[in-house]
C-alpha cells in the first residue's frame, strides 16, 4: 500500500445521486461521482481519488447482465494503480449487486459499496457521511482480503451477509444474526471479525441471465411454475421453499419437467436464517426434491442462490460440479 493510496469512486445510480426536481415534484438522478466528491471540497481526504460514472439509474432498473458489465469494468481496474474501489449504488438491490461482484472478485484490495436512504439535498441525508466512510475504508489496508463490503451507518458489512431491512430508516441495511465486519469510530476502522467467504472466480464469467425465483406460499405458485416449465428460454430456477426447503406437492410435476430439460433447479429456505435440511420424507420435502435431481442451496438465501446459480451456469457447470460450487465444497 503506497503512503497516499489511490481510490476509484464509481457512480452506479441510486438515491445517493438524486436531488429534488421542483417541476416533477419528485427526486430524480442528477449527480455523478464528481458531483458527490465535491461534498468534501473543504475536507482533506485520506487518499487520492479518481471518479468514473457508470450509470445514474435507479438500482431497480438493473439486471444480471448489466451487473456483469459493471464487474468487468471493475476488474479492468486491477493492476491500474488503484488500491481500492468505492461503488455508490441504490439500496433497493445493493445486496444483490455487491454479492455478484463478490463472487467474481479475486483480488485482495477492497470494493466498498455504499448508498443512502435519503437523497443528498434532503435535511439529514446520510449520503455524504456514508461515502466519506466508504472512501476511508477503501483506502485502508485493514480491509484488504475481506472481499466486497458494504459501508452504511458507520459500519462495514460482508456482501454475503447483508440484507435490506427498511426502506425509510437510515440504518436500512444490516446483517441479521451476523453483525458488522467492522465499525468506524472517529474515522478509524475497527475490524470485528473476518467474514467467511467462498472462493472467488479467477476468470471473468458471463452469468446466465434467465434464472428465476419462485417463492413458496400457502397454496400458491403452481400457475407461475407451469408457465416456467413451458418457457424454453429458462436457464435456471431457484425454489424459495418453506422452512427446511419444502414446497407445495402440486409443484413436483412441473419441477420434474424442468429438470428433464436439463435446466438446473436449486432449493433454498425462504427463512431469514434458513438452511436446507433433508429430515422430512413427504412429497414436496427438500429430501424428496433432492432425490430426483434438485440441487441444494444449503444456507444460501434465495437471492444469493439465484446469482450463484447464474455464475455456475456461466461457467458451464452441471450436476455434481454445480452442486459443489453452490455449497463451496
Amino acid at each position: 500500500m503506497p503512503e497516499r493510496p489511490n481510490v476509484l469512486v464509481v457512480a452506479a445510480g441510486g438515491t445517493i445521486g438524486m436531488t429534488y426536481d421542483e417541476r416533477a415534484k419528485s427526486y430524480a438522478p442528477t449527480l455523478g461521482a464528481g458531483d458527490m466528491l465535491a461534498w468534501f471540497k473543504d475536507k482533506k481526504l485520506p487518499c487520492d481519488v479518481s471518479v468514473l460514472d457508470w450509470s445514474r439509474q435507479p438500482s431497480s432498473h438493473y439486471n444480471i447482465r448489466m451487473m456483469a458489465d459493471l464487474v468487468e469494468l471493475l476488474r479492468k481496474q486491477a493492476g491500474q494503480g488503484i488500491n481500492g474501489i468505492v461503488v455508490t449504488a441504490g439500496t433497493d438491490s445493493i445486496e444483490e449487486m455487491s454479492y455478484l461482484v463478490d463472487l467474481l472478485w479475486p483480488y485482495p484490495y477492497p470494493v466498498i459499496f455504499t448508498g443512502s436512504t435519503l437523497p443528498s439535498d434532503q435535511l439529514g441525508s446520510d449520503g455524504p457521511l456514508n461515502l466519506y466512510h466508504a472512501i476511508l475504508a477503501a483506502s485502508s489496508e485493514c480491509t484488504w482480503g475481506l472481499g466486497v463490503l458494504i459501508c452504511f451507518q458507520d459500519q462495514l458489512f460482508a456482501a454475503n451477509e447483508i440484507c435490506k431491512i427498511s426502506n425509510f430508516k437510515r440504518d436500512a441495511l444490516a446483517a441479521p444474526y451476523r453483525g458488522p465486519v467492522a465499525e468506524i469510530v472517529a474515522n478509524r476502522i475497527h475490524i470485528i471479525k473476518k467474514p467467511r467467504r467462498g472462493r472467488a472466480i479467477e476468470e471473468m464469467v458471463v452469468p446466465a441471465k434467465e434464472v428465476e425465483i419462485i417463492w413458496a406460499t400457502l397454496g400458491g405458485g403452481e400457475r407461475m411454475l407451469k408457465l416456467l416449465a413451458e418457457d424454453e428460454s429458462l436457464e435456471g430456477l431457484v425454489l424459495a421453499g418453506f422452512g427446511a426447503g419444502n414446497v407445495n406437492p402440486a409443484w413436483v410435476p412441473q419441477i420434474r419437467q424442468i429438470i428433464r430439460r436439463n435446466v438446473p433447479v436449486v432449493v433454498t429456505s425462504r427463512c431469514l436464517r434458513g438452511r436446507v435440511v433433508t429430515s422430512h420424507g413427504y412429497e414436496g420435502s427438500a429430501q424428496k426434491l433432492i432425490e430426483f435431481g434438485v440441487l441444494s442451496g444449503g444456507s444460501l438465501t434465495p437471492l444469493q442462490a439465484r446469482l450463484k446459480l447464474a455464475v455456475g451456469i456461466g461457467m458451464h457447470l452441471t450436476g455434481r460440479d454445480l452442486q459443489k460450487y453452490l455449497l463451496d465444497e
